[in-house]
This record gives structure tokens, C-alpha cells and sequence, in this order.
């Protein structure tokens, strides 16, 4: 199999839905502790409950929302989550990585390559959003590499949040970020799995920092407007 990025498909409502919902609860436009009712969101959004329904039913999958009592919560305490799932992150993506690198072929790290050329395409053609695509696909052909079903879908329900953080906080150097990238790649084709994991988490670091920072901008932000 080859890994391109590609264009993404067009969501259903339902995908529309949660994703305009996440941004907004990892943003902080809609706090922590806030109910979210149905049919209010399906008056806000223009749809009849199904759709919400089926948004909620996956922001909750992502821990973005809390059941309580069959009532539904925005369940997300900004840098305290930015923490635990950066921690996660890095825990799923090591073990998929050392595996990786431990189960695949010369060729399937030159399908990852193409990855990297794409992102340096999308950096030549000032293309942010081909740039993020390209990003996410890098790093979740780990989990597809390991060859461990359970490690990839461990991750699926999360990849929707950090595709969000990942737009809300990418550096605007995507020629630096490019070359970041190669050199991370051409750590794990070396094969030393523990200077791997090592590169991952330095990677990794660098992104919750700027994670850390655009959710505080936006905070202070939002005060600064009241």
C-alpha cells in the first residue's frame, strides 16, 4: 500500500457537526462544565437531533464530553488535558513506532517518504491545510505500519482532536517543519528504535508547546474581548 495524502472526503452532518463542536470546545468558545442540549444544537446548526446525536455520541468517544446522568457536559480543562493527551499520545505512538521499525520493509518507509515530499509540495505551494493532512498521515502510518489492530484503533478515536490541535498550533515555518520531519524520518530508517522514541518525543514536546501557547492565546484573548 502507498500512504499519499489525498484530499479529505466531504463529512457527513453529523462529522460537520463535531467537528465545529470540537474546535469550539478546545478553543474554549464553549467552557468546560457547559450542558450541551440536543435540541438546541440542532436549532443552532439548522438539523433535526440525528445529526447531534451522532456528534455528541463521538465527541464523548473522545472524552471531549461527559454522560452524566444521561445529561451531556463539555468535559475538556484546557492545559490539564492538552497534558494527559499529549501523555497518551506519546505512550501509543512509541509502541507503534518501535514496532514499526522492527516489522517494516525499505519500501514501506519510502511510501512514509512520500508523506514528507508532500508536506514540502504543500510548503512550496503555501498549502496549510495539504501541509496538516500530510502531517497527520506521517504519523498515524506508524500505527499502521506496526501491524497491531488494537495499538491503531487505540488511536483512531483521538486523531479527530489532534487534527484539530495540530490546525490550531502548526508552526507558519512549513519549510522548517519539513525539514523536522525528514530528520525524524531519517532517525526511525536508521533503525535504533530507542533514538527513535527519543526524536518522537522531542517532536512531540515541541508540539504541545505550541499547543500550550495557542490555547492561552486564545484565552487571553476571549478576556481581553469581555
Amino acid at each position: 500500500m502507498v500512504f499519499t495524502a489525498h484530499s479529505p472526503r466531504p463529512l457527513a452532518m453529523g462529522e460537520q457537526i463535531s467537528h465545529k463542536l470540537r474546535v469550539d470546545i478546545i478553543s474554549g468558545s464553549i467552557a468546560d462544565g457547559t450542558h450541551l442540549s440536543e435540541d438546541s444544537l440542532a436549532t443552532r446548526f439548522d438539523v433535526s437531533r440525528g445529526p447531534v446525536r451522532d456528534a455528541l455520541r463521538q465527541l464523548e468517544s473522545e472524552g471531549l464530553v461527559d454522560n452524566r446522568r444521561k445529561r451531556l457536559y463539555v468535559s475538556f480543562r484546557g492545559q490539564r488535558d492538552i497534558e494527559e493527551l499529549y501523555s497518551l499520545r506519546e505512550s501509543l505512538e512509541s509502541m507503534a513506532l518501535r514496532l514499526a521499525i522492527e516489522r517494516t520493509s525499505t519500501e514501506g518507509w519510502d511510501e512514509v517518504q512520500q508523506l514528507v515530499d508532500a508536506m514540502s509540495a504543500a510548503a512550496e505551494s503555501d498549502d496549510p491545510e495539504a501541509f496538516d493532512l500530510a502531517d497527520m498521515e506521517f504519523h498515524t502510518s506508524f500505527y499502521r505500519l506496526s501491524e497491531h489492530r488494537r495499538l491503531a484503533e487505540a488511536w483512531r478515536p483521538y486523531q479527530r482532536t489532534f487534527e484539530v490541535l495540530l490546525d490550531m498550533s502548526n508552526t507558519a515555518d512549513m519549510d522548517a517543519a519539513v525539514i523536522d520531519h525528514q530528520g525524524f524520518l531519517d532517525v526511525v530508517r536508521a533503525g535504533d528504535p530507542d533514538a527513535a522514541v527519543e526524536r518522537l518525543h522531542d517532536h512531540l514536546m515541541r508540539a504541545k508547546g505550541r499547543v500550550r501557547d495557542a490555547i492561552q492565546w486564545s484565552a487571553d484573548s476571549s478576556t481581553d474581548a469581555e
